[in-house]
């Protein structure tokens, strides 16, 4: 069966959506993208190129359970692998927030963390570093940043909002979204490593629990 889902995404042309289900699409970043992106969350580089990214759309159901249309841009690397993630968790109807290109934020990853919302693709570097971030190269997707935060043994990094998810046992944390908080053994977690990502919870020295990586 998924040796027929790969034949049918190589049949389709990037300059159209290839559907992997209704409303579970990727193709080539549509000039309306392009021009959205330049200057915010994409700047020329010799590291990664329009072409080297694809436009996803998919659904989710919000904290109210009410179904909402999604945007991510990712490298075309991971993009089929994208919509069957989201696919599933769309499924299991997996609770995220917001879904929103990160130039909606000014491509500020602050701002949009606090937001609590999920997306992927942004040409930066890790934060207090020189080393470019898995997100430049849309080989990261962040999962509900707010109540998933980057910690350490000093505390919640980013996002500044999220400390009251530093706890993380549920039955413990005073968040008003704990209980979604993603966790080694949860659903969120086994779909992604299934695709063959890494989950930034599992890092010894600090822990990343929204950031999902190839």
């Amino acid at each position: 069966m998924l040796a027929m889902i790969s034949s049918f995404f190589h049949q389709i042309p990037m300059t159209q959506a290839a559907v992997y289900k209704k409303s579970f699409t990727f193709q080539k970043l549509p000039a309306r993208i392009k021009k959205k992106i330049t200057g915010v969350s994409y700047r020329k580089n010799r590291y990664i190129s329009y072409d080297d990214l694809r436009y996803v759309r998919v659904r989710y159901y919000n904290f109210s359970g009410k179904v909402k249309s999604g945007e991510l841009i990712v490298n075309k690397k991971i993009a089929k692998k994208t919509v069957k993630i989201f696919y599933e968790l769309y499924r299991i109807k997996y609770p995220i927030q917001r879904m929103k290109l990160v130039d909606v934020y000014g491509a500020d990853d602050e701002a949009s963390m606090r937001a609590n919302n999920t997306s992927a693709f942004n040409f930066r570097t890790v934060a207090g570093t020189n080393r470019l971030s898995k997100h430049a190269l849309g080989l990261a997707i962040d999962i509900n940043p707010r109540i998933n935060p980057y910690i350490n043994s000093k505390g919640v990094l980013a996002p500044k909002n999220g400390k009251v998810y530093r706890i993380r046992d549920k039955e413990k944390c005073r968040g008003k979204y704990a209980r979604h908080m993603i966790q080694k053994n949860s659903k969120i977690t086994k779909i992604f490593k299934k695709y063959g990502f890494t989950w930034g919870g599992d890092w010894k020295y600090s822990k990343d629990y929204q950031h999902f990586q190839i």
